[in-house]
């Protein structure tokens, strides 16, 4: 009988222990990487110089800045994510750029080169987007990186809260566009595009969510 008693026990204890496993894997973080595969990432970059030319399908989306005469130049970059998933709950999520050794524009980033990235609420098309046309912005939870050292890569990018208005908001979200902090300064961040022929160097998100309750 005691065997018996005993070994109801056991059962129970074990059940418990099992159900408390599916429990917190219910609620174990899922991991979604967004890379540039079959057209699910679009960028371009943005010229304030060249304010009606497309630049959709260059190797590099360089942030830029310098004066120029009297003038300033600046570029801009547009960056779109398009399969981030509508109303999830957003543990963390980073943005991976990845300094691009081979570009044309020259062989190091340089000046006061930390850039803010904003969430675009307004449509805009890689193939036709210009400095002109550019979308627009909110600078709700916008993010401020640090400075990005000579030929090295940005640190990884939390984008949280970025991500979760993002999937919160689906209807009013086209991505992020990345600017310099200071876009008075003589500044260069060489970035590597999702059209660039290394495909290690190219945009990534890296996403870890729950379904919302």
């Amino acid at each position: 009988m005691k065997k018996s008693i005993k070994m109801r026990i056991n059962n129970l204890f074990a059940l418990g222990l099992f159900s408390l496993f599916l429990v917190s894997c219910s609620k174990s973080p899922k991991e979604l990487v967004l890379e540039a595969k079959n057209g699910n990432i679009e960028d371009a970059l943005i010229c304030k110089f060249l304010p009606y030319q497309n630049f959709s399908e260059e190797e590099n989306i360089h942030l830029y800045s310098s004066k120029q005469g009297d003038s300033i130049n600046v570029n801009r970059v547009v960056l779109s994510f398009k399969e981030i998933p509508a109303n999830i709950k957003i543990d963390s999520a980073f943005l991976q750029l990845k300094f691009n050794a081979k570009s044309v524009i020259g062989k190091e980033s340089f000046g006061e080169n930390g850039f803010i990235i904003q969430r675009i609420i307004s449509p805009w098309d890689e193939t036709e987007v210009n400095w002109a046309n550019a979308p627009v912005t909110t600078d709700h939870n916008q993010i401020f990186t640090d400075k990005t050292k000579l030929n090295k890569d940005p640190n990884r990018i939390n984008v949280t809260r970025l991500v979760q208005d993002i999937s919160d908001d689906k209807d009013n979200s086209y991505g992020f566009l990345l600017k310099l902090i200071n876009e008075n300064s003589s500044s260069l961040v060489l970035l590597a595009s999702s059209n660039n022929s290394e495909a290690s160097l190219r945009p990534k998100l890296k996403i870890y969510y729950s379904d919302k309750q």
